[in-house]
């Protein structure tokens, strides 16, 4: 591949120079990657005439048999969506009506929203600043008698802490439910995520490391029990029994959860590449790294030796006083995205406040007349953004590389243009601060809540 050519000592774009991106374009990298065995294999699917789980359960069965062996577990279960996993995964651990479930402050909206579908209680909780994922001292004080469910997420593509995490669980004798959307692949002390936990969740939408064709979701479990009751959810499904057979399950409503099996077979298909481009994620991420590492005020990604980082985002940290710059660090932030998105490289912001300022949480009614925060008076309180000084930090002091969904951290071409801007800011830091000080910048959260 021909390297970036761009004489990095320019000036900024915003300031005349110029930009990394001709103008008027914006780099984005191209995910999923479609290759001629995909389009052979859906070619053949729509000849077969197998387009649903009525008609194609031989297809869902091999999949979900595929994902379970190379996640290490017993069981799998499709879903249309992740978030029909997590809810299917709450109904497979037995949470019901009034109970509560440990959720990070810091994740998708889909992660409360899954608990409120069960007519449960999410419990927020913050996060590690530098992680960003949930921690053992995060979640403790938050524990009482109706907790049933730690649901922790696997953000960005970093494993939380699992052994602490664990060991709580095990003490107070409460399930964990890994969501590993962010993080399919990605492995704790050698062994994949989604397999440490009672049950694993996981969306397979098309900008998720493994991707379906659209919309899919994965449950996974070592427990028939939990498998089954989880499916009884799904819509009428099936139930594995003692010998390990198939048989139809009919006596409960069910919810329509079904999958699509083009975009199963899809999945089906990408599932033997996603280690290949994995790969290629933490090559990417290292040189990106390699670069911040040289640039005061920068801060990579976290990483352990017990945890290996599949960078479904590449999250970095900005503090402008390690950088000698006497700008806020609200400055900072709006400086850099502009900047970027000037040169043709968007930096993204992921959630500009925490889940309890989101209408979900902060209405309290998602079903009416307040349930499922009515069946206790105390939850009806409004826990504001300070109460998660965890979240704020990361919030306020750090970005995202590109549009997750576009999966830029996988296109070695887009991170080299990432890097050749890095490398041109850091040749013009007082130039930035000049920007950025001219900003009117506030704290994300003193906005109306976003994802994006």
């Amino acid at each position: 591949m021909a390297p970036v050519l761009v004489d990095v000592r320019q000036k900024l774009a915003l300031e005349g120079g110029d930009p990394i991106v001709p103008k008027g374009y914006l780099m984005h990298a191209r995910w999923p990657r479609v290759s001629e065995e995909d389009i052979t294999s859906l070619v053949h699917m729509l000849r077969s005439g197998e387009l649903t789980e009525m008609s194609g359960r031989d297809r869902m069965h091999v999949f979900e048999t595929d994902m379970a062996m190379w996640l290490g577990t017993r069981y799998a279960l499709t879903t249309n969506s992740g978030t029909a996993a997590l809810h299917c995964a709450l109904a497979g651990l037995g949470v019901g009506p009034g109970d509560e479930v440990i959720v990070p402050t810091l994740s998708y909206i889909a992660c409360p929203a899954a608990v409120v579908h069960q007519h449960a209680i999410p419990i927020l909780v913050d996060v590690d600043p530098l992680t960003y994922n949930l921690t053992r001292a995060t979640v403790e004080p938050h524990i009482t008698p109706r907790t049933k469910c730690i649901m922790a997420v696997h953000l960005h593509g970093l494993p939380v802490d699992l052994d602490s995490i664990l060991e709580l669980a095990t003490e107070r004798g409460i399930p964990v439910l890994e969501d590993f959307s962010q993080a399919v692949g990605a492995a704790y002390r050698g062994r994949k995520v989604g397999s440490w936990g009672k049950v694993g969740a996981a969306s397979l939408m098309a900008g998720k490391n493994l991707p379906s064709a659209g919309e899919a979701g994965i449950l996974v479990t070592n427990e028939r029990l939990v498998r089954n009751m989880a499916a009884t959810l799904k819509c009428f499904g099936e139930a594995i029994n003692e010998k390990g057979a198939y048989q139809p399950l009919h006596e409960t409503y069910g919810y329509n959860y079904r999958a699509n099996l083009l975009a199963l077979g899809f999945a089906s298909t990408q599932l033997f590449r996603i280690d290949a481009f994995t790969e290629e994620r933490r090559r990417n991420a290292a040189r990106l790294s390699a670069v911040l590492d040289k640039i005061p005020g920068f801060t990579t990604p976290c990483d352990s030796e017990k945890a290996e980082h599949v960078y479904h985002m590449y999250r970095f940290r900005f503090e402008p006083e390690k950088a000698g710059l006497e700008i806020t660090a609200d400055q900072a932030r709006e400086g850099l995205k502009q900047i970027f998105l000037s040169e043709g490289l968007p930096l993204v912001e992921f959630q500009n406040q925490p889940l309890s300022d989101h209408a979900l949480m902060k209405g309290s009614s998602s079903y009416g007349s307040g349930w499922p925060w009515h069946r206790e008076p105390s939850f009806q309180r409004d826990a504001g953004p300070e109460s998660f000084p965890g979240a704020l930090d990361a919030i306020r002091h750090s970005l995202v590389v590109g549009f997750p969904a576009k999966a830029p951290m996988a296109n070695s071409e887009v991170v080299d243009h990432y890097i050749a801007c890095f490398q041109k800011l850091s040749q013009n830091m007082r130039s930035f601060e000049r920007i950025a000080a001219r900003l009117e910048a506030h704290p994300p959260w003193h906005q109306e809540a976003r994802l994006f």
